[in-house]
């Protein structure tokens, strides 16, 4: 007796889980088709100001051109133009083609490349012995560099501002000079000699700037990596023009 009527609620457990089993089959398709509506609502109108804004917030933190948004395309009307669109500018052209040309000094972590809204592009070359006599005898991947450089602006209606960022500067005898100006500005006035009679690039184009000192960055906050921060910066800004002529 015991048994048969362990038996026989066994089977009416059974009976039970298998009647109730079509409630989850159910519930399953209900939430698929809920997502379903919710995905065609979704796309059936796009807010194109709305996505303009996020765009605008996307290309600002890749540090973009804000002003060029590219092509929309909204749910059932096909391509939307916004306004906002401009051609890209020089120096946003510029910067897309260094980055490919000089990615594998990127890649060494020679090189670090970056574009401001303000339209001016940093190019910052990391390398060592700056306050020695040519340093781009020295260094391969700087002559690679400058090449490419001057290759690229080629035609460009832009401005080279070049400045040098020598961490042992201190410990130089600069008695030729006024000053530490004087010093950093002649640093890149060699560096500028060169891109100019070496490698082609107008001279009205390009000037110098000089520190009073070595501008360390806030990650330097030792020694070793304070002198691993030896570099030589480049400021490309669209040429300004005399509004007097």
């Amino acid at each position: 007796m015991r048994y048969s009527r362990r038996r026989r609620q066994t089977s009416e457990e059974i009976e039970t889980e298998q009647g109730e089993r079509w409630l989850l089959t159910y519930a399953d398709m209900i939430t698929l088709l809920l997502g379903l509506f919710i995905i065609l609502y979704a796309i059936s109108k796009v807010d194109s100001k709305r996505l303009n804004d996020v765009a605008k917030d996307i290309r600002k933190g890749f540090g973009l051109n804000v002003s060029s948004l590219g092509l929309v395309i909204e749910g059932g009307s096909g391509i939307l133009e916004d306004d906002t669109m401009v051609p890209k500018t020089q120096v946003f052209r510029l910067w897309e083609r260094i980055g490919f040309a000089l990615k594998s000094l990127k890649e060494k972590a020679k090189l670090k490349l970056g574009l401001a809204e303000t339209e001016e592009l940093k190019l910052t070359f990391f390398s060592s012995g700056i306050g020695s006599e040519d340093v781009l005898k020295t260094d391969p991947d700087l002559q690679f560099a400058f090449s490419q450089l001057a290759e690229l602006s080629k035609g460009l209606d832009v401005d080279i501002l070049i400045r040098v960022q020598i961490p042992y500067e201190q410990n130089i005898d600069k008695s030729k000079f006024q000053n530490s100006w004087d010093y950093h500005s002649h640093r890149a006035s060699l560096l500028a000699e060169k891109l100019v009679n070496e490698y082609g690039v107008p001279k009205d184009s390009v000037s110098v700037q000089g520190y009073a000192q070595f501008q360390k960055s806030a990650s330097a906050d030792t020694p070793e990596k304070k002198a691993k921060e030896e570099r030589i910066e480049i400021l490309i800004r669209k040429k300004e023009t005399n509004s007097n002529e």
